[in-house]
Parts: structure tokens; C-alpha cells; sequence
């Protein structure tokens, strides 16, 4: 099935990012940092905008209006970090097809695009973050969605702070406060738990499993594997084995 194509607009470029990456699985991505950049985009085939308020040249409500000229019938979603219930009121009026406050669930959002574009919905058992306050815990949940999405990548402590535009003490500090754990506890055991799933596949040898989930040391991968499962990948193996 092709992908439908949604024009996102938004000047936060981490808040972007990572949206853009929740959203790049289902989805084709065409990105706006305000209106001028918006209002180039829509030459291209779009079937929904996503569109933030507070833009650095003209406000969310004017991208609506680009947009309608161009695009009579396509759903507009407005996002705004200011909780206004006038402002949403407006919204609906003028003609947006829904509208979604700051700081964004991305299960949320992910169920709301499906719901609109007539895509399959987020499992509710899937691991998507929960409940946001504010906009470190939105980042800390984007972040969490991408290394789930791309774990097999090499997804260093810098690389992610970097994507969350923080050094590494303020990154660290904030991913443990959403999660409980530090980022490389919540990295490993997403490789972990997909390595103990293609283990059960006998035809694939430990070396390969270890690389293809982003080990780039074997030792390293039994080291850490017999920490949670207690005992190597071999030996973990070998009893699926004998319960088969």
C-alpha cells in the first residue's frame, strides 16, 4: 500500500524531528519550519497538514488558509502549546479538522492521523509513552520511539542527546526521570528482548544476531545477555532447543 503524505509544519526543530521519526513508518514526511516554507510544499502530493500555532512569520491559522486555497477538502490539524479553549473553539470554526495540544502523546497523535487517514490504529499494548506534561517529557518519549523504531542503528549516549538538543548530563537526568532507567539500560534491553526473539530462529548463529541488532562486539552482547537472562546466548538457545 502506498504512503500517504503528510505536510508537517512546525519551527521547534527537535519538536520536528521527532515527530517527523514517529511518523516516517506510516508515513511520507514533508517538513515546514513556518509559512513560507509551508506554502512551497504545497506543490507536492499531501493528504493531511499538521500544523503548530505559533509560527516565527505567520501563525497556524494563515498555513490553513494556504492551504485551502490549494487544497479545498484535505484534513488540517492545528497543534498549539497554548491551552485555550477559545483558540480551539476558533479552530473548528475556521474549518480545522481537529486540533491537538502541546505537549503531544504520540500514541495519540498516531491514532488520530489513522482515524483521519484510514489507517490501521496504535495497538494499545504497544510500548508508546503515555500521558505528557511538558516538553522534556515529549522529547524523552520521542527519543524512546526512536530507538524502538531504529535499535539496530549505533545509537550512542551523544547521538541521542544531540537529537534531543541537550548536553548529556541535562539528557540523562531527563530519560531517567520519564523512565526509571538510564538510556543505554532502555537501549539494551530492546536489542535484548529482540536477540532472545531471533534466537529462535535456529538457523541464525549468535555472531549474526549480535550484529544485526547493533553489537558491534560479540563478547559485549554475551556479557550483557547472560546479565539478564541468566545465561549466554548459546545456553539459551540450547534449552529452546530441548523444550521443542
Amino acid at each position: 500500500m502506498e504512503k500517504k503524505s503528510i505536510l508537517l509544519v512546525e519551527n521547534d526543530w527537535v519538536v520536528r524531528d521527532l515527530i517527523r521519526g514517529a511518523l516516517e513508518r506510516e508515513y511520507k514526511v514533508f517538513e515546514a519550519s513556518g509559512y513560507s516554507e509551508a506554502a512551497e510544499q504545497l506543490c507536492n502530493p499531501i493528504d493531511l497538514a499538521l500544523v503548530d500555532y505559533h509560527l516565527p512569520d505567520l501563525d497556524g491559522f494563515e498555513v490553513f488558509k494556504a492551504v485551502r486555497n490549494v487544497k479545498t477538502q484535505m484534513p488540517v490539524i492545528l497543534m498549539t502549546g497554548y491551552s485555550n479553549k477559545d483558540l480551539a473553539i476558533k479552530a473548528l470554526r475556521a474549518g480545522f479538522t481537529d486540533y491537538i495540544e502541546k505537549p503531544i502523546c504520540f500514541r495519540y497523535l498516531l491514532n488520530k492521523l489513522s482515524k483521519i487517514l484510514g489507517r490501521c490504529e496504535v495497538d494499545a499494548d504497544d510500548e508508546y509513552p503515555g500521558a505528557v506534561e511538558n516538553r522534556d517529557e515529549f522529547v524523552m518519549d520521542g527519543i524512546a520511539l526512536y530507538v524502538k523504531e531504529n535499535y539496530r542503528e549505533a545509537l550512542s549516549l551523544e547521538k541521542a542527546a544531540k537529537m534531543a538538543g541537550m548536553d548529556r548530563y541535562k539528557f540523562c537526568k531527563a530519560f531517567k526521570e520519564r523512565f526509571g532507567k538510564g538510556y543505554i539500560s532502555y537501549l539494551n534491553r530492546i536489542r535484548l528482548e529482540k536477540a532472545a526473539e531471533l534466537l529462535e530462529n535456529f538457523d541464525l548463529n549468535v555472531t549474526d544476531i549480535s550484529n544485526f541488532i547493533g553489537f558491534g562486539c560479540i563478547d559485549h552482547f554475551i556479557r550483557i545477555f547472560k546479565k539478564k537472562y541468566g545465561v549466554s546466548p548459546g545456553e539459551y538457545r540450547k534449552k529452546l532447543k530441548q523444550r521443542n
